[in-house]
């Protein structure tokens, strides 16, 4: 087997490989040819050049890992999702996880904690809601059930919900009663609140004035 082209494509990082004459797989940089001693004219034996294949798999995935964890804390289901977008083969992809799950940096709990803490700061909702976006998230029942008596109470969805409500108060309030309940009332289910929530959080901010 014998590198017979490398070809960089145009207006992209990417440089293409081809093994007797045939495209045969990219490498995202010259940074990666030159780490991996790539060039035209060398030649493998088939066990070699599939060994060379999964170290440089390896080493992309872990790139683009890194980048992803970057920004904030994520799931095992989001990274594999990337991970599995970018054609990365599951092998390598299960072999980072492991990798990183062992270095503390991939942690279902401690995503999902920071996940609920996010949400509960900055973007209030309902605890029917916050329930679901983890599950999407791949979260187990477990962990999100034990998180959620730690976080989740009624008591704090009611926090959450009168929190959003008040920032409508004003235009609510111009409206007739009837108007102002289904609205609010509509607007508090959207983002996961239960009817009963709502409604004594409705009752509370935009009609006890009125009692």
């Amino acid at each position: 087997m014998k590198i017979t082209r490398i070809k960089k494509r145009k207006n992209r990082r990417l440089y293409d490989i081809f093994i007797d004459g045939e495209f045969s797989f990219s490498v995202s940089s010259n940074k990666v040819l030159q780490k991996f001693g790539l060039e035209q004219g060398q030649i493998f034996q088939p066990d070699n050049f599939n060994k060379l294949r999964e170290k440089i798999e390896f080493f992309e995935a872990e790139n683009i890992l890194l980048q992803f964890l970057g920004y904030r804390f994520r799931s095992k289901k989001e990274i594999l999702i990337k991970l599995t977008s970018k054609k990365i083969s599951r092998s390598t992809i299960d072999a980072l996880i492991a990798k990183y799950e062992a270095k503390g940096f991939i942690n279902d709990e401690n995503f999902a904690e920071s996940y609920i803490l996010d949400l509960i700061t900055h973007h209030p909702q309902g605890n029917f809601a916050i329930r679901q976006k983890l599950k999407q998230r791949g979260i187990s029942n477990e962990i999100i059930k034990r998180l959620s008596e730690e976080y989740l109470s009624g008591e704090n969805e009611h926090e959450m919900a009168i929190k959003e409500l008040s920032k409508r108060k004003t235009r609510y309030m111009k409206l007739e009663p009837r108007e102002r309940r289904n609205k609010a009332l509509a607007f508090l289910q959207r983002k996961g609140f239960s009817y009963t929530c709502a409604r004594e959080c409705i009752e509370e901010i935009l009609f006890s004035e009125e009692s």
